[in-house]
């Protein structure tokens, strides 16, 4: 099955090409808030001269994240899988990220992941995992946190901290004692991580309805008033 994976849930404006769990193609753009403009031309550059009727299915970053990224993100997910009739999965976005971490830093199993993602202020959205065989599995599910409570909720558990907001995690006051950061490269979402994850969705019958998929903006959404 050749899944389009799709993120723009940060910074980070990325598309992958999945074909039995590997990635075949992947463009990857962090240059800040382009992704209205750039994602399709992502998806356009791995998706090669075969174009979207290669796909058998889609698969998108649902966060948490930005509100702006991740309804870009997901409207065109759903607006290829309307237009070729093919089935969409939502992916948890912290959880591509710490299969991506994972990976690239090439944790061993037991290790501890911490994903994390900036929530303005000195919140954190985060999310725990522990390597398995199969991957990373969820400890908890995501949250909105300060640094202060997040510090407690780990109480001293060693972890990797991956994500956007592993800088900030890291400021808290002792918290590298217990806490280290992935390298550089791990530390970005990544759309393969997002493909992979979606195929597998996809493979165990779990795609979503196309009319009612949604972001997972964890934060309830406003708009300013003037």
């Amino acid at each position: 099955m050749n899944v389009l994976g799709i993120e723009t849930a940060t910074t980070v404006c990325a598309a992958a090409l999945v074909r039995g769990g590997r990635v075949v193609a992947e463009s990857l753009l962090d240059a800040g808030r382009v992704h209205a403009e750039k994602l399709m031309c992502q998806i356009v550059a791995v998706l090669g001269p075969e174009g979207v009727g290669s796909l058998g299915g889609v698969a998108v970053s649902i966060g948490p994240g930005s509100f702006t990224g991740l309804r870009i993100g997901v409207s065109v997910a759903k607006g290829i899988a309307f237009a070729r009739n093919i089935p969409v999965v939502g992916v948890p976005t912290l959880e591509a990220l710490a299969l991506h971490a994972a990976e690239t830093d090439h944790a061993e199993t037991g290790t501890r992941i911490l994903a994390a993602l900036d929530a303005r202020r000195d919140e954190v959205y985060c999310q725990l995992f522990d390597v398995r065989p199969g991957g990373p599995v969820p400890l908890w599910d995501v949250r909105d946190m300060t640094l202060g409570a997040l510090m407690t909720e780990l109480h001293g558990s060693l972890a990797r901290v991956t994500g956007e907001a592993a800088a900030k995690v890291l400021s808290w006051p002792d918290a590298q004692a217990t806490l280290s950061m992935v390298p550089a490269e791990a530390l970005r979402c990544s759309g393969g991580s997002v493909a992979r994850l979606g195929e597998r969705l996809l493979l165990a019958g779990k795609a979503d309805d196309p009319s009612t998929l949604e972001p997972r903006y964890i934060k309830d959404f406003f708009l300013k008033k003037r």
